[in-house]
């Protein structure tokens, strides 16, 4: 495999709950998840075979398996309560991941090798 192959995109940040569904922002997840203040939840970059996908009229989800570089980077136990430590926040956190997303994809759109 090339390096431009292992860029190709499109790249995604995901927030997932412990089941695997899959929530559009932290906001989101704090309204709609199931158990929001018990639950940690997991922020990744993803593409292809990792990517969520949208069952007709439900929330997305994460597949069961997948190839392993389709994911590069994974934070697991994210908690959703406000943490004292603003730069470690799930917002933070979330928004550190779309930007990873967004470096990737540019990457992979420029065809840096």
């Amino acid at each position: 495999m090339s390096a431009a192959e292992h860029l190709t995109g499109p790249w995604m940040a995901v927030l997932n709950d412990c089941y695997g569904f899959v929530y559009e922002s932290v906001a989101d997840a704090r309204e709609n998840a199931e158990d929001p203040d018990g639950d940690a939840f997991q922020i990744s970059v993803r593409r292809g075979t990792a990517a969520a996908t949208r069952p007709a009229g439900d929330r997305s989800r994460l597949p069961g398996s997948y190839h392993e570089g389709d994911l590069a980077y994974e934070l697991d136990d994210v908690w959703l309560t406000d943490e004292d430590e603003p730069s470690i926040a799930a917002e933070a956190r979330f928004a550190q991941a779309q930007a990873m997303a967004a470096g990737l994809n540019a990457a992979w759109k420029a065809g840096v090798a």
